[in-house]
């Protein structure tokens, strides 16, 4: 039966100064068929269609670039004519068999604004054929030989490409990376607790994580909430300017803290105190790997506890356990010890450091996903009862809000 929807998976592609600059938009079996073979030009015409008819290239990169594997059959499809080539880097397979009329297709393709990666590069007949035609060169830095990526970076480099490493794992090989002159980089990073070392917080954080101490007790009184937010400008100014956005279109306009506090609740502004932590973090801003990864999270738990439950103040909870599990990758500090103070309810703490409970097994499914472990991914899905379309449908919902809740919420609140 057809589908009534694709699986799209979005992995950051970040430059030197470890900021998002694009992404690699990648197709996604269904995992029940995960180990047959598809139509590749099917696949990538159907991602292509969705990325432009359905979901809106803005809603899924933003202003940035978005990277789509593409075969040799399929860059003769009418379909490179008609759809608008702002930010569309084209990747070239790296076993793409290459003649003179591949050439001239390229060619004319790219006098429509398209840009050209070749991925996973190795130097072959075919891929020197194609150097001077592409824009960026992928090098997957685990199948390629340490020892040849001085030359071959050299080399490259001469030629005028932007370089991208691939399969940046762990922290030493970004730097090895970063050492050796590549320009982008790609893979999981930035995610590891090895990239943010241990160091003081400066007095903004300090007063966000006291903050956060305090909107954890729903007790805490109003006016002890409101002389913390009122013991640093630049988070009062910050908060008015979030709750006065368009974001929540308020009847009037929120002049005192005191109002704010009473019209955001505390629920919502403990997500936002979050928000401002790792939006505020030192490797990044907005773009913060983690800011998204940890909405990305968030946002897909809540829709699995929906679509289970039902129950409102579980999602809540849901939503919370995914923004708190990179908290000490940001602050660099271990994850109990973060927690040991915060109030944080049992069921969450448990999740988020034994990986126990319903929250604990829907985390794991997101572990799973973002490392590309289908196999582990389906097992799980099958032993919480969700299924494979639900959990797909809630990544496509967190990818939008994502991306909309950067844009319009965010770059209005700090």
């Amino acid at each position: 039966m057809e589908e009534s929807f694709i699986y799209l998976g979005r992995q950051p592609i970040l430059n030197r100064e470890k900021k998002i600059v694009a992404y690699e938009i990648l197709y996604r079996k269904k995992l029940e068929l995960f180990a047959k073979i598809e139509d590749e030009n099917q696949a990538t015409s159907r991602v292509i269609v969705n990325i432009f008819n359905n979901i809106g290239i803005k809603n899924l990169v933003g202003e940035k670039k978005a990277f789509i594997n593409v075969n040799s059959e399929v860059l003769f499809y009418d379909i490179f004519d008609f759809i608008p080539p702002n930010n569309i880097v084209i990747e070239i397979l790296e076993n793409t068999s290459v003649d003179q009329k591949l050439i001239e297709r390229i060619k004319r393709i790219k006098k429509f604004g398209f840009e050209f990666a070749l991925d996973d590069y190795v130097e072959t007949e075919d891929t020197k054929k194609l150097i001077p035609y592409v824009d960026y060169i992928k090098i997957d830095l685990i199948q390629t030989p340490y020892k040849k990526l001085p030359d071959l970076v050299k080399s490259l480099k001469e030629k005028k490409k932007i370089l991208l490493a691939e399969k940046v794992e762990n922290y030493e090989m970004f730097k090895d990376a970063y050492a050796l002159g590549f320009d982008l980089f790609q893979g999981y990073f930035f995610a590891r607790p090895s990239i943010i070392t241990h160091r003081r917080f400066d007095p903004y954080e300090i007063t966000l994580i006291t903050l956060l101490k305090l909107l954890n007790n729903e007790d805490t009184p109003v006016d002890q909430i409101e002389n913390t937010i009122k013991s640093d400008v630049h988070l009062t100014y910050n908060l008015l300017k979030f709750v006065n956005s368009a974001y929540f279109s308020f009847k009037t306009k929120i002049k005192t803290i005191r109002h704010a506090v009473m019209m955001l609740g505390y629920r919502r502004l403990r997500i936002w105190v979050l928000l401002m932590l790792y939006a505020d973090a030192k490797v990044g801003g907005i773009d913060n790997p983690l800011l998204e990864l940890a909405l990305m999270r968030g946002k897909m738990l809540e829709n699995m506890a929906l679509r289970k439950t039902k129950d409102r103040n579980f999602a809540d909870m849901a939503f919370l356990t995914g923004i708190l599990s990179l908290l000490d990758v940001l602050l660099g500090i271990p994850k109990d010890e973060i927690l040991s103070d915060l109030n944080i309810d049992e069921e969450i703490k448990n999740a988020l450091i034994k990986g126990e409970g319903i929250l604990g097994k829907m985390l794991k499914l997101c572990e799973y996903l973002e490392a590309g472990d289908l196999l582990h991914l389906k097992t799980e899905l099958t032993d919480i009862g969700c299924k494979t379309e639900d959990f797909f449908k809630a990544e496509e919902d967190a990818v939008f809000y994502v991306e909309d809740i950067k844009q319009k919420l965010l770059k209005g609140a700090v």
